[in-house]
């Protein structure tokens, strides 16, 4: 009995000795098993805009440049209400990205749904050298809306642009 009272007293300082060595040490957060954006696209894909969206934000604070990003925060924004911020986040990805298509096309769209429909047309101009077949659905979109049609008449930006 003595011996087991010795052989646990030793036992019960060697795990101290151990706990208060571990304790001691830095503590290194382990790296995330998934990425922010893929987070947010397995949220997203589910349809939890208001889970998807804060990952989306973690991963545009890891890569302010990160145009998907501002994409899929964009297309978040707009299925929680957030018009004015999903504009913000598109024009963002294009600013970035001016060839990424699906910005155009996603910024086109949600434009033509606030009746800006001159602003649709422009980004279905720009999306004419970038994605046709994006461009023409965007267009036959645009077609339509019933609206003013004096900005279809305008040049295309790339002939005015220098």
């Amino acid at each position: 009995m003595v011996q087991d009272l010795l052989r646990k007293a030793v036992f019960s300082g060697l795990a101290a000795i151990l706990c208060l060595s571990v304790a001691a040490q830095p503590r290194l957060e382990p790296p995330s098993p998934v990425p922010p954006f893929s987070a947010g696209l397995l949220f997203l894909s589910m349809e939890k805009y208001d889970t998807a969206l804060p990952f989306f934000e973690e991963a545009i604070r890891e890569n302010p440049r990160n145009a998907k990003a501002w994409l899929q925060a964009g297309l978040c924004l707009g299925k929680l209400g957030r018009t004015e911020a999903k504009l913000r986040a598109y024009r963002r990805a294009i600013a970035i990205d001016p060839a990424f298509a699906e910005a155009h096309y996603s910024l086109g769209i949600s434009l033509l749904l606030e009746g800006e429909k001159c602003g649709a047309v422009h980004e279905m101009r720009a999306l004419k050298a970038l994605d046709p077949g994006l461009a023409g659905k965007l267009e036959a979109l645009i077609d339509v809306m019933e609206g003013d049609d004096e900005c279809a008449a305008g040049p295309d930006p790339e002939q005015t642009a220098i």
